[in-house]
């Protein structure tokens, strides 16, 4: 008999995560997020992910997205630096 029957098991963080750490992010929103990183990319082409992350960090707080910038800034990243040269 296996030890994890199914994926379905909840796992409980208690203490160890801050307060505003979500359980998880949902799926939806990392797509915004890597797509949101992909349409940055084409307002600066020329700029790192680096040189640019606190206007994109600023346009994802005022598009009303309600995730922490923390918790989608390596899906935006990896949307901006898709099909891109390596820093």
């Amino acid at each position: 008999m296996p030890k994890y029957p199914d994926d379905t098991a909840e796992v409980l963080l208690g203490a160890q995560c801050s307060p505003t750490q979500p359980p998880s992010v949902d799926p939806a929103v990392l797509r915004r997020a890597l797509k949101y990183g992909q349409k940055a990319r084409l307002r600066y082409p020329a700029q790192s992910f680096r040189d640019v992350e606190q206007q994109l960090r600023s346009g994802w707080e005022s598009k009303g997205e309600v995730t922490e910038w923390e918790w989608v800034r390596a899906a935006v990243w990896a949307g901006y630096e898709q099909d891109s040269e390596d820093e």
